[in-house]
């Protein structure tokens, strides 16, 4: 999603020489002091093809990559706290990258040390993509008839949904401050296999059965029947671009509709169907939809999705890029052409949304990162709600085909206590007496 500034950094290690990458987030918006731009690779002021910069006298870290027309990606492939410490950062502005794009530039940085340690050059592979032609491309489709369907089609999809809204803890005031934090939590083994298999059984995608049980869970938080979920998605879809630089993000948005029988395999098919549609039509810009949709926005509240729903996988033999796909949740170090690397996360502070459920997986667990906007949210909401999710995730996965609308909101210990609201009042004071009845009925219906 644009706007969003990312940065790797590859930090260091403890005294005795290690060292460490780490991947962080929530970078500055503007290059560190002291980076400097390279020749521009004449792209639509943002991206670029790709070249990392080694290099090779570490006491003079400052480098660049080459990127946009109009900027660039800046690197420090080693800026020294101590003579053994040293920080690794690839900051750049999201118009510019994505995710995938610091990976390349941070598995290139790494590999070229790798060759040069070794005695050789660092080698770095001809691109046989650009973004030039990405661009152009997109353009061709927009004009095309083609582009025109994949208007009508998104339209379509969003013509009378609201966006998914969580109830939150303060009001939305004028402008969003962008300040955010994340609540993670895992899934463990014998859950995540018993979705995989309640996905297999529907026919679908782990992911599908995920969107659908999530998109279960906000049915019931919310009360909404019909809303709308964002997906950031890759619009790398040929060999040329998988090694290019730029923001190849594209937000798909998935409409949730539910009545009172629809079941969590049913909302996994619906999920799934409109997956497969989305992926289709994902060359149509998410920030062209937003523009032509005829709702209003403002900085406060997204028009079509404030809320957004990922998975990312990271399972890969390399034991190198995995540590570097993997670098969210921090891991094992390992040592790597006389270095020891590992990586160091940094606390996420995005909020530009209400919410945003990143899940990452490996060969066995699955790790949800909820992202949220500090200004809205007390952690204390977002933990109880990840919880919720993880209830959803389990009851899914033992009946899908029970009725979302069975899903409780609450535990035995929860209900006895919100039941009992006022029962314990002694002076006879009958004031309240309505209020526990509403609460009484409300509790029953979400319970």
């Amino acid at each position: 999603m644009s706007g969003v500034s990312r940065r790797w950094s590859a930090g260091p290690s403890p005294p005795d020489g290690r060292l460490r990458l780490h991947p962080a987030r929530g970078a500055p918006r503007t290059a560190p002091p002291g980076a400097r731009a390279a020749a521009p690779g004449g792209a639509r002021g943002a991206g670029g093809r790709r070249r990392g910069a080694a290099p090779s006298r570490p006491e003079r870290p400052q480098r660049a990559v080459r990127a946009g027309h109009q900027g660039c990606v800046p690197v420090r492939p080693a800026a020294r706290r101590t003579p053994t410490d040293a920080v690794l950062l690839v900051a750049g502005h999201h118009i510019a990258t994505d995710a995938t794009s610091n990976w390349l530039l941070l598995r290139d940085i790494v590999h070229a040390h790798g060759r040069i340690a070794a005695g050789g050059e660092a080698g770095l592979a001809p691109v046989p993509g650009d973004y030039d032609t990405y661009v152009a491309k997109e353009a061709k489709l927009l004009a095309s008839p083609r582009g025109e369907r994949l208007a009508a089609q998104w339209h379509a999809r969003c013509d009378g949904a609201a966006p998914a809204e969580i109830p939150t803890d303060r009001p939305r005031t004028a402008h969003r401050s962008g300040v955010g934090a994340t609540h993670t939590i895992d899934l463990d083994a014998a859950l995540v296999a018993r979705l995989r298999e309640a996905a297999r059984t529907s026919g679908v995608t782990l992911f599908s059965y995920l969107l659908g049980t999530f998109q279960g869970l906000l049915h019931r938080y919310t009360r909404q029947n019909d809303f709308l979920v964002g997906c950031p998605t890759t619009t790398r879809m040929t060999p040329a671009l998988r090694e290019v630089v730029g923001n190849f993000i594209n937000t798909l948005v998935f409409r949730a509709e539910f009545g009172p029988t629809t079941t969590f395999r049913q909302a996994a098919g619906a999920a799934d169907a409109q997956v497969r549609a989305g992926i289709a039509g994902v060359g149509y810009p998410f920030s062209l939809l937003t523009r032509t949709a005829n709702r209003p926005r403002s900085s406060s509240g997204a028009s079509l999705c404030q809320i957004t729903f990922n998975m990312i996988g990271t399972a890969v033999p390399d034991p190198l890029m995995r540590l570097l796909l993997d670098s969210e949740s921090g891991g094992e170090a390992i040592e790597y052409a006389g270095l020891v690397l590992a990586p160091c996360p940094l606390p996420q502070a995005e909020g530009q949304l209400d919410l945003s459920v990143n899940i990452r997986q490996s060969a066995q667990t699955l790790s949800v990162d909820f992202r949220y906007d500090v200004d809205l949210f007390d952690p204390d909401t977002v933990r109880r709600f990840a919880g919720l999710f993880v209830r959803a995730a389990d009851r899914s996965a033992a009946d899908p085909d029970a009725p979302v609308s069975r899903l409780r909101l609450v535990d035995d210990a929860e209900l006895a206590r919100l039941m009992g609201f006022g029962a314990d009042d002694e002076d006879g004071d009958d004031t309240y007496d309505s209020v526990d009845t509403d609460v009484s009925e409300e509790v029953r219906g979400r319970a």
